[in-house]
């Protein structure tokens, strides 16, 4: 450490990360001043003594507390680095912090195949009727409302962006006999060989499959790529499957599709308002929805945990983790640091 000489401060603003002992152990060995929030608390929204270790801190570990534009940014000049625990980090404005010469980092790629097994649960669950068979029983209904369902095997999936969870869960689809078309901008020939899927433009994947899977990552092209025109083109027998970010989804006209049996059903783990605490989606019983946890195995959240300690530590001793997602804004805190 120049950390030897001087310790820098750490503000943790997350739901979790305290109760995950590998992470606070790195944090707590670090020597640095460690300030926990136990909440996703908005950066305006915290109390003075912690809007105080806001404005101190040279290093945040952080969950998806959303709303990190350049006015939340300003309230933390000292600030260096914003190491997410998350996959995504569309939740910061990545503009406004480079330009500050802040590096944001991430753990994307770090519960690929936590994730890709709750999607196929999700499926599995959605497709099959598995929670409303539950419900029958529990309500002495037995078979009435869960006298049928579509064949996963045979079926056509649909998978919809190809990052490490897509791939991940492409291997597992296949092994239930699916066959499997990809939409995504860049097409690798070897890894579809390899992973045994086919490529189809985005029209003729929701045409095709019985089942809709979303893995894309949310950016200006990707918001709302799901809406009242893409959910016309499916089957009305399809089930549409998110487990990537709500917004990319229209969730107004998801709501309508599935109100009026456009679609099937779906199985939904993220949605455009978090948390969701009140939503058409609730009255609905061709649906399963599940609170943002794909990823939430003991397993993934302290490798995602430690993983964000270990990057916000590695800028405070002057490197550039291989998470770094805007990694030319140390040199812009190079040049700042530079100017008399």
């Amino acid at each position: 450490m120049n950390e030897a000489s001087k310790p820098s401060r750490i503000l943790v603003i997350s739901d979790s990360l305290h109760t995950l002992p590998k992470a606070v152990e790195s944090l707590n060995a670090s020597g640095h001043h460690i300030t926990y929030v136990h909440a996703l608390t908005p950066w305006n929204d915290l109390p003075g003594a912690e809007k105080q270790a806001l404005q101190e801190a040279d290093a945040i570990v952080m969950g998806r507390v959303m709303g990190i534009d350049a006015a939340a940014l300003a309230l933390a000049p000292n600030l260096r680095v914003i190491a997410l625990h998350t996959s995504g980090s569309d939740n910061v404005d990545l503009a406004a912090a480079s330009e500050r010469g802040i590096l944001v980092t991430n753990v994307k790629g770090v519960n690929a195949e936590q994730c890709a097994e709750f999607a196929m649960g999700l499926m599995l669950d959605v497709v099959r009727q598995i929670r409303r068979g539950d419900q029958a029983i529990r309500a002495g209904l037995w078979v009435e409302r869960t006298q049928t369902s579509m064949d996963v095997v045979g079926s056509t999936v649909g998978v919809i962006g190809l990052g490490q969870i897509a791939q991940a869960f492409v291997v597992r689809a296949r092994a239930f006999g699916t066959r499997i078309l990809v939409y995504t901008r860049t097409h690798d020939s070897a890894l579809a060989q390899q992973l045994g899927f086919e490529y189809a433009s985005l029209d003729q994947v929701l045409q095709q499959a019985d089942i809709v899977c979303l893995f894309a990552a949310l950016n200006e092209h990707t918001r709302h790529m799901i809406g009242a025109r893409e959910l016309a083109l499916m089957k009305p027998s399809a089930y549409l499957v998110n487990i990537a970010r709500g917004e990319l989804i229209d969730e107004a006209a998801l709501i309508d599709a599935l109100q009026n049996g456009r679609i099937a059903g779906a199985g939904i783990d993220v949605f455009e308002t978090e948390p969701l605490f009140d939503s058409p989606l609730f009255a609905l019983d061709n649906v399963v929805l599940t609170p943002h946890q794909a990823g939430l195995t003991i397993g993934g959240k302290t490798g995602a945990a430690v993983r964000a300690a270990h990057n916000a530590l590695e800028v405070l001793r002057g490197g550039i983790p291989k998470d770094a997602i805007n990694a030319a804004a140390a040199s812009t805190a190079s040049e700042a640091a530079a100017t008399p």
